[in-house]
């Protein structure tokens, strides 16, 4: 039997069982097309705020696809704070691939930046934050993750550090840092990444006034969404104890 696909919903729908549910236009679209779903197949329903839902296909037409409820839990939210990232904004096709790998490996939020090297920063840059969440959204069906990732609007690494680099463990990717098992204990909430060429004087000047830790993330140069997702994942791991002790 075909493994049920994760199909998104909308957040404020609230189904019970036995409910006759249509699929938005989007995502009938694609169940009838690239999933090649057919009556009878099974579905799973999600949110992206704790909603799962077992259902099964009973109608597939031209515009429309209604599935019928057959069984709802809701998933906790997770505890904690987790991991957030704030990285430098990069191409479209690379800030794409870096927001959906942080889905995958779990990270909780993430801030896009504009530093002195990014490249872009225009209007068309600050109009993709609508295009990564939905970016994130897709993503969590494909590793079946009940809770969405938030995207943040795009912010410059000024307004970040001084919004949210208070009362919160931050650390800084930069070569020159310690090992991610090194960090003071409870470090590593809020992850910065910088662009390529790494951040400006001055930037580095300002995360080290305010006393952020470095991480050293690997002995090659990563591009900046190499290491966003490479510094999550450990970050991640940390937080959730699967280096023996917890961040």
């Amino acid at each position: 039997m075909k493994t049920p696909p994760w199909l998104l919903v909308a957040s404020d729908l609230q189904p019970e069982v036995g409910q006759a549910v249509s699929l938005d236009e989007d995502e009938a679209r694609h169940t009838k097309g690239p999933l090649r779903r057919r009556p009878g197949d099974p579905v799973v329903l999600v949110d992206g705020e704790g909603l799962v839902a077992q259902a099964v296909i009973r109608v597939v037409e031209k515009k429309r696809v209604e599935v019928e409820v057959l069984a709802v839990r809701h998933e906790e939210s997770p505890c904690g704070e987790g991991v957030s990232v704030a990285m430098a904004v990069v191409g479209n096709q690379a800030m794409d691939w870096a927001i959906q790998k942080l889905v995958e490996i779990g990270a909780r939020r993430v801030v896009p930046i504009l530093t002195e090297r990014t490249q872009g920063g225009g209007r068309a840059t600050v109009a993709r934050s609508a295009h990564w969440r939905r970016v994130a959204r897709q993503a969590l069906k494909q590793c079946r993750r009940p809770w969405a990732m938030e995207v943040a609007e795009l912010h410059r690494l000024e307004d970040v550090v001084e919004g949210e680099g208070h009362g919160r463990d931050v650390v800084v990717s930069h070569p020159e840092g310690v090992a991610p098992v090194d960090l003071p204990a409870a470090a590593g909430r809020l992850l910065f990444v910088g662009p390529e060429g790494g951040f400006s004087p001055a930037e580095d000047r300002l995360l080290l006034d305010h006393g952020f830790p470095r991480v050293r993330l690997g002995v090659h140069t990563l591009r900046t969404e190499t290491a966003a997702v490479v510094g999550a994942a450990m970050l991640v791991a940390m937080d959730e104890g699967l280096f023996g002790v917890k961040g």
